[in-house]
């Protein structure tokens, strides 16, 4: 059922299909009846509760209100990338960064079927609440997920988790809005990087080929640094943390090209005193990591720190 109505299918696609298999279906109007709501309220209120619990057995406060940590994010009904910025619905969520749960959702429609076809007010449910442009459905729908967050739950979110696009940060709610930061989404942050290679080897397509940006290569680099992120996160030290990571990722092109006179141990077990130019092939033994980054098994590690989902505050 849930997947009937998550993809848009009403009531007379579940009875069919449940009348293949035998299986009983429920009415119509318990299909589309509230209990949905209250049940995904319900749910959110108890993640609140444990979000309460979380803060206080961190002594995390915010001007004695308990004070949490989420991740945020928002999508359309319209896929697009950094272009036609016109999708007709959007959902935005805040989620429990200790928790992982659902603590907000929000949703914007600029467009309503019965209203076009001219059914009266009074007669449907009209779900159209958003006229402004559709990128900014994302940021309406968070702002007022931080603005209720203490009427809801008791709590505040001081710290956030989001993409690097998001404009959420400089429309933060006003009072204790000024404690907020943002932490940089590690995910998308190797994302960006690695557009940013692609549209390089677009505009200069001489980079391409054997000794130079091959697509392994633009892979590579993207799990290199991403390893990178993954293993400075864990540093105590936030400050020696982020001049670990500059140094790493400005080193990066000359590892992942066989160059590690400026390696650093923590990542690279070829630290060495020679170089190797882009193109050339080195006599030493294969290159290796502790990010599984060599010739042989490039592929196997750019998989695991590309798709690895854990949650890392890479700033």
């Amino acid at each position: 059922m849930w997947g009937q109505m998550i993809t848009g299918g009403e009531h007379s696609r579940l009875e069919e299909m449940t009348s293949v298999t035998g299986i009983p279906v429920m009415t119509k109007k318990c299909f589309t009846g509230e209990m949905w709501g209250r049940a995904l309220n319900e749910a959110m209120v108890e993640a609140g509760r444990m979000g309460r619990d979380i803060a206080i057995q961190n002594n995390s406060f915010c001007e004695g209100v308990q004070a949490i940590t989420v991740i945020v994010d928002g999508g359309w009904s319209k896929r697009s990338h950094k272009h036609s910025y016109n999708a007709k619905s959007g959902v935005a969520i805040i989620i429990g960064k200790e928790t992982g749960k659902l603590l907000y959702i929000g949703v914007r429609n600029k467009f309503c079927q019965a209203c076009t076809l001219h059914i009266p007010q009074d007669q449907h449910a009209c779900y159209k609440n958003w006229n402004a442009s559709s990128s900014e459905m994302e940021t309406d729908i968070l702002l007022e997920g931080f603005t209720n967050a203490e009427r809801m739950h008791g709590i505040r979110f001081t710290k956030f988790i989001g993409d690097g696009d998001s404009s959420v940060h400089p429309n933060v709610p006003a009072g204790w809005g000024h404690y907020i930061q943002k932490l940089e989404c590690a995910t998308h942050t190797c994302k960006c990087y690695r557009g940013a290679l692609e549209q390089l080897v677009k505009d200069k397509p001489s980079y391409k080929g054997i000794g130079g940006l091959t697509l392994k290569m633009r892979k590579r680099l993207v799990s290199a640094a991403r390893c990178a992120i993954k293993l400075r996160s864990k540093e105590s030290d936030r400050v020696k943390a982020l001049s670990l990571l500059k140094k790493d990722l400005i080193n990066g092109p000359r590892h992942c090209f066989g160059i590690h006179t400026h390696c650093s141990p923590d990542l690279c077990t070829k630290v060495t005193t020679h170089s190797v130019s882009c193109g050339q092939t080195s006599d030493a033994a294969p290159q290796t990591t502790n990010c599984d980054l060599s010739e042989s098994n490039a592929s196997s590690g750019d998989r695991e720190c590309i798709n690895n989902d854990e949650d890392l505050e890479g700033k």
